[in-house]
Order: C-alpha cells, then structure tokens, then sequence
C-alpha cells in the first residue's frame, strides 16, 4: 500500500555553509554501511556540495527552475532544469552549484559503491502513463516524486490525487499492481526503485 508523507513533515538538516538544507527521506538500513541514501535539499543560494566519497550520486530538479552544476576544475558542467533526466555524478567530484533563477529543490540518490555485484536501482523521470507491476522477485523500495503538475494514481482500485511537495512510498512486499495517469500537459514525476 502507498503511503504519503509531505516534505514539511520530514525533518530539515541545514547544510554547514548555511546555503540550504537537506531532508533525509530514506536509507538502506540492511546493511552495516548504508547501500542507498535518498534526500531531497533545497538550494538557497549558489554554494559548494559536500564531497562523498566512494558514493555515486543521481540529482534531478524537483520544480521550475535552474541548478547548474559544474566540477571545481572544470572538468564537467551540467545544468537541470524542469523535465530533466538526472545528472549522475561521483561523489569525490568537487562541486560548485549556482542557483540563477532562485532557490531550487533538488532530489538526490546516492549509492555507495561496493566490490560485489550490486542490485539495480532506477531513477527515471515520467512524463506520461505509466505503470508499477508487482513481480514478487526481489524485494525493493519504491519511491514516487511528484515534480510538477498533477497526476492519478490508481492502486487497488482506489485513486489518489498526486502532486508536488510530497513522496509517495512502499515496498515490494505491500506494492499493489499501480497506474500513474498525468492530468495536466507538462506534468512530471520521478520514479525511483531500490
């Protein structure tokens, strides 16, 4: 069964440079060293990410707006805006971001690499139907983004409005056959599986 759980109600870590603040949504708890860590950060002002080491990360902008990405060096620059795929990135890179069209809110996954063989996790963004099946073979978690716009989701024939400011959230082991339907033109969503 899908759950809902507002950002407002999510508790907010402000970053040491003051620039913004990161929510903690989710994080592998299996394993001694967490696999995973999902979080979404508002952007304040320009300022430089925290490096991860041994960490890949994925960003998507949640919203209107700009995040431009560029490593210190030089060696990459990236900008997201509305209806961007994620950017994916190391997370040793040296980071500088600028905000040129105001504060953003930014959606992060990131994996901590490991010398075995890992399980896929997807992070992709929807911008029509789409739809969840339950297989039953491996157990993930499953996360829902609403980005901009609204959607419907159909699960176990009941239907809930979807829209931004919110994760939607289950697991394998309770995740019901589910229908995701956009109702406006420039409707998009992220759909991440772990």
């Amino acid at each position: 069964m899908w759950q809902r759980r507002l950002f407002t109600h999510v508790t907010a870590m402000p970053w040491r440079n003051g620039q913004g603040v990161t929510r903690i949504i989710a994080e592998d708890n299996t394993h001694t060293l967490p696999a995973w860590r999902l979080s979404v950060a508002d952007l304040l002002y320009d300022a430089p990410f925290s490096a991860f080491a041994g960490w890949q990360r994925s960003i998507a902008l949640l919203g209107r707006g700009a995040l431009v990405l560029r490593e210190k060096t030089g060696a990459w620059c990236h900008t997201l805006e509305a209806f961007c795929e994620p950017y994916v990135f190391a997370g040793e890179d040296e980071v500088l971001s600028s905000c040129p069209s105001g504060a953003v809110r930014a959606l992060n996954l990131m994996l901590r690499h490991s010398g075995h063989a890992e399980q896929k996790e997807d992070f992709v963004l929807h911008q029509k139907r789409f739809s969840i099946r339950n297989t039953g073979q491996t157990k993930n978690n499953y996360f829902l983004f609403p980005s901009t716009g609204r959607w419907i989701m159909c699960s176990g024939g009941v239907e809930h409005s979807v829209t931004a400011g919110a994760v939607w959230y289950c697991t394998s082991e309770t995740v019901q056959n589910t229908v995701l339907e956009p109702m406006e033109e420039e409707s998009s969503l992220y759909y991440i599986r772990t």
